[in-house]
Order: structure tokens, then C-alpha cells, then sequence
């Protein structure tokens, strides 16, 4: 099946409310109507969005229950309790335990250990055995960071225990809380607080800032949050735009090293270098086992010690990534012999499939079909371990709750959830996920849509207008990377071929502008479609430095024969 075509929705301009913009706060035309398009319409949203500062954070004891936190956690130093610290094994977890140790250290508690989950073994968040293992180890308070808010038998465990819960999470919260010294999470705030959408690493680094009055570790807040994919508006956006100046100005060793594996320098990093770069490699020590060498990187001090664990964390990115093609490939293949286009559910079950990558090929397999999709993978006692991506216009938590007869134990967000099932359950629960699927999606066809925000000429696509894009980073959720397309250019003949046997790479022309373009993982369209010599195309203008030479690329979105 080729790949879903996109439908262009092309933003309308606002002119009158654009150029008041631009006069009140001196940006470009195409700045300013980029801004109005995310909602920021007056002269001062436009300077909080434009010019991110500390003084933009919120109070961290705005938060419910971060008071009650604080208390507990200063009478833990004044009796020189031991505190286990309780993170989950992604990157915005590890991020999280990482920030939340050293605040707790800079906060003067001797004694503190961390841990978490082992993905394919335990699954996700805190568990009674883990309770159990603390009580031994002489733990009397646990600080969950990115997990906890759906840890109701873990809680009343450690109650029993005489051990003391304080949860700060981020995930959507049940109809009751865990038994806890105190909850921590933004979603019990209001709407109007400007920190609803903190990642884990966000609220630990607001627990942090409560302890101490300082913004260390901001490095690492932006890192988790890049890497959860929360919304980059309000808080979220100070944290990562302050965090990547911190990142550059100081090269947190770990980071550091861990950037020469990949083969680029802290001193240019970016919200987008993070998320394909830095992220999956922090992420495949936990994908593959558990996420403790990624956690001692970003916590390491030795050069050394943190060269080998940049090595190790590179391997398992490269063994995550082999694993990743054999068993897309298999779901593919799988999908090709039963897919119609009616279907609305995608819930896919084998034996033998690594439970810690199938997110990543639940996600692809998501954007192919543009259909909600759930990936399980089949323990040898038949357990089933399923990783959930939802899309636009599917709340996957709302379809997952709709299932939750078939289900043992499930938690997420709207877009993205994990959950685990009895083999026995699996074909029930596929039925009952066609349904939830149909009832939100409809029997309609299923075509996404690609949200054009300009329309431009190549005359336009010059350095000064991509040196005026920049003041849009960090890009990221919820302020992507803005799109343009431009109609009726020319392919430069002879100039189409496939690249690194995944990517296209053409020349366009309109006028006497000619630009390089490339396609990400648009190989396919090299192969099964014949290019007209007149198209249209969908595209980020990106500066791309080779060999020393910087020039202006074309990252491609989409392209369509022409309708001019």
C-alpha cells in the first residue's frame, strides 16, 4: 500500500491583523502571520513567545500538593532518611530521576538511591515488588518522577510498609488518586495554569526549583521535554529555550559525548537535533533493557566514564534500529494481506516482537495508515505487552477506556498509551477497538491533512527570511516547523534519484531560483509514481551546511502534480 496522500490546507493571511504586528513588535510579514496562526495575536504575547526569560516560570507552589512535598522532603533530611527516587526508562523519565537526584542532593539528603523499571520484564511505573524491595533496603520515602499517578496498588502497598508516597507525574489522572503524601501533577490545575502540559522532567525540575530557588539542570528539563513531544507553547517553550542556551554555554559531559557519537556539537543543538539524535539514543538503553546507563550519562562527571557510555548507548541505538526494520517489515507484510480501506483500527499481536520498539513502529505504522494502531508483543506466558499511537482526531486513552474490559492495566496520554493483555483477550479486544475507532473517526474516508502555512514564491525563500524563521525555535509540538508550499515549479531534469536508499533528492526551479530539495523517507515515490515536470510542492526552507558550504534546502512535506 502506497502511503496515505495528503489533503493541503493552506492558511488563510489575517493582513490588517499582520501588518499591526509587525509595526508593534518590528518582525517579517511571514513571522508575524506565523505567530497569529499559533494564537499569539497582541504585541505582549508576541514578546513572551519571541524573547522566552525566566522570570515567564511560574511559581513551582502553584502546583498542588508541591507544598505538602516540600515539607515531607525537608523532615527526610532532618532525619537522614532514605529516599528512593523512582523514574521511568524513557527519556523523559530518565531526564526526571536525573534532575530530581541532584535537587534532592543540592537540597542536603545523604541518602538517596534511584531506580526504575525494567521495560520488558515489569512494564511501566512503580509496582508492589518494588515497594517490597525498598522496605528492605531501609527506604522510608519514595519520590516517583514521570509515573505514579495510576500506581493505586503500589501506593497501598507501601502504606502498609510505613513508607511514604510522594508522586510527580504528568499523565492523565483516574477517576481517584493513589494514597500519597502528596500528588504532583499539572493536570490537576486549572486550565489557565501556564505549566498544564509539563513532561515528567518539567515537574521534577519544578519539585527541584521548590527545594532550592535555583534553575539548575534546565539542560536536562529541555531534553525531557523535547523528547516527550508535549506541547512547546507557555512553560514548556522558557524551558526549552533557556535549557538549550544552558546546554550550549556549559556541554553537560555526558550530552556532550554523547552529540560526538552522533556526529554534531552541543554548540549548535536544537530542538529538532534533540528529538532525532540525542533522544533515540538516550532511549534505546531502556528500549532494549534498562535506562540506568542513560541515566548515569547525564549524571557523569568523568570524561572517560562517559565516552564508553556514549559508545554503548550509540551500539544500542544501532541494535534498536535493526530490530525496528525486521519487525516494521513483518507488520507490514501482516497488514498488506488484510488492510481495506473501511478498516479504522490497526491492532496488530506477534510472538517474538521486542516489546521495547514497537512504539517506534506503532508510530510509523500510524502516519503510513493514518489509522490508530496498537502493537503487542507475546510473551512466552502469554502476556501480551502493547504499545498504543493514536493520530489526529483519536483519543487514545478515551478508546483504550472504551476496551478496558479486555485489558489488565493501561495508562498514557491522548496520542500515545501503553497497555497490557492476555493473549486469550487479544481478538476481542481487536474487535472492540474497530468499534471505539469507528465511533470517533466515522465511516468517511481517512485523509489527513497537511496544514500549508505560506504560500510563497521562490523570489521570497532567501538567508533573511530563514534568519527571521529562527525566532520560532524551539520547534517542536504544537509549534512545528512552519510549512510553506509554492505551485507550479519545474523538476530540474535528470535530477530525481533516491538517496540512502530511504530518501528523495531532486532539484526544483521557477524562474531563474533553483533550490536542492530532499524528502525524507519519500524513497517510495521515486519508485512508484511518475514525476510530472511540473509540480507543486509542500516544504521547510532549512539552512544545510556541507563540506563548509552553507546553502538553502528544501525539506519536502509533499508534492502533487501542479494545479497552477
Amino acid at each position: 500500500m502506497a502511503k496515505v496522500r495528503h489533503t493541503w490546507r493552506i492558511a488563510e493571511m489575517d493582513r490588517a491583523k499582520t501588518r499591526a504586528l509587525v509595526e508593534a513588535v518590528s518582525i517579517s510579514p511571514i513571522v508575524a502571520h506565523l505567530l497569529m496562526l499559533r494564537g499569539i495575536e497582541t504585541p505582549e504575547e508576541a514578546q513572551r513567545f519571541l524573547f522566552p526569560s525566566t522570570q515567564h516560570l511560574s511559581d513551582p507552589f502553584l502546583l498542588t500538593g508541591m507544598r505538602e512535598a516540600v515539607e515531607r522532603i525537608a523532615r527526610a533530611r532532618e532525619a537522614n532518611e532514605h529516599v528512593l527516587v523512582f523514574g521511568d526508562y524513557d527519556v523523559d523519565g530518565i531526564a526526571a530521576t536525573a534532575i530530581l537526584l541532584s535537587g534532592l542532593r543540592r537540597f542536603g539528603l545523604q541518602r538517596t538511591s534511584h531506580g526504575m523499571p525494567l521495560r520488558l520484564t515489569e512494564g511501566y511505573g512503580l509496582n508492589e515488588e518494588r515497594v517490597e524491595a525498598a522496605r528492605a533496603d531501609g527506604v522510608s520515602l519514595i519520590i516517583t518522577v514521570d509515573n505514579g499517578i495510576s500506581a493505586h496498588a503500589a501506593a497501598s502497598r507501601a502504606k502498609d510498609l510505613g513508607i511514604d508516597l510522594i508522586i510527580t507525574d504528568h499523565h492523565a489522572i483516574e477517576s481517584t488518586l493513589p494514597d500519597a503524601v502528596a500528588v504532583i501533577n499539572p493536570k490537576r490545575q486549572e486550565a489557565s495554569y501556564p505549566g498544564l502540559h509539563l513532561c515528567g522532567a518539567g515537574v521534577a525540575f519544578k519539585l527541584a526549583f521548590a527545594l532550592n530557588g535555583t534553575m539548575n539542570d534546565l539542560d536536562i528539563a529541555a531534553l525531557g521535554t523535547v523528547a516527550d513531544i508535549v506541547p512547546l507553547l507557555g512553560e514548556n517553550r522558557v524551558i526549552v529555550s533557556l535549557g538549550l542556551r544552558h546546554m550550549t554555554k556549559y556541554e553537560r559531559i555526558g550530552l556532550a559525548k554523547l552529540a560526538c557519537e552522533a556526529g554534531m556539537s552541543l554548540r549548535d543543538i536544537s530542538s529538532e537535533k534533540i528529538c532525532f539524535q540525542l533522544g533515540p539514543r538516550l532511549n534505546a538503553a531502556g528500549r532494549l533493557d534498562d535506562g540506568i546507563t542513560a541515566l548515569n550519562l547525564l549524571l557523569s562527571e568523568c570524561p572517560n566514564e562517559a565516552s564508553v557510555m556514549a559508545r554503548d548507548l550509540n551500539s544500542a541505538n544501532e541494535e534498536r534500529r535493526t530490530i525496528e526494520k525486521a519487525i516494521y517489515d513483518e507488520a507490514v507484510e501482516e497488514l498488506e494481506a488484510c488492510f481495506t480501506p473501511e478498516r479504522r483500527g490497526v491492532v496488530l499481536a506477534r510472538r517474538g516482537w521486542h516489546a521495547g520498539v514497537i512504539g517506534i513502529v506503532a508510530s510509523r505504522l500510524q502516519s503510513d495508515y493514518n489509522r490508530p494502531v496498537v502493537m503487542i508483543s507475546i510473551d512466552e506466558d502469554g502476556v501480551g505487552r502493547g504499545s498504543a499511537r493514536g493520530g489526529p482526531g483519536f483519543d487514545m486513552m478515551a478508546g483504550l477506556t472504551g476496551c478496558q474490559e479486555y485489558l489488565e492495566r493501561f495508562g498514557g496520554h491522548r496520542s500515545a498509551a501503553g497497555l497490557t493483555i492476555a493473549e486469550d483477550h487479544i481478538e476481542a479486544f481487536r474487535r472492540a477497538f474497530e468499534a471505539e475507532a469507528l465511533q470517533q473517526l466515522g465511516s468517511g474516508e481517512l485523509s489527513p491533512e497537511l496544514a500549508v502555512d505560506v504560500v510563497a514564491a521562490f523570489t521570497e525563500i532567501d538567508s533573511a527570511l530563514l534568519k527571521s524563521l529562527e525566532r520560532l525555535e524551539p520547534i517542536g509540538h504544537m509549534n512545528p516547523a512552519p510549512i510553506f508550499c509554492s505551485v507550479g515549479v519545474e523538476l530540474v531534469p535528470q535530477s530525481t534519484r533516491v538517496v540512502k536508499e530511504r530518501h528523495l533528492r531532486l532539484s526544483v526551479r521557477q524562474g531563474d531560483a533553483v533550490f536542492q530539495a530532499i524528502g525524507f523517507n519519500m524513497a517510495e515515490r521515486y519508485y512508484r509514481e511518475d514525476m510530472p515536470r511540473v509540480i507543486d510542492i509542500a516544504y521547510t526552507p532549512q539552512f544545510n551546511t556541507w563540506r563548509n558550504e552553507t546553502s538553502i534546502q528544501l525539506v519536502l512535506k509533499d508534492l502533487r502534480p501542479s494545479v497552477a
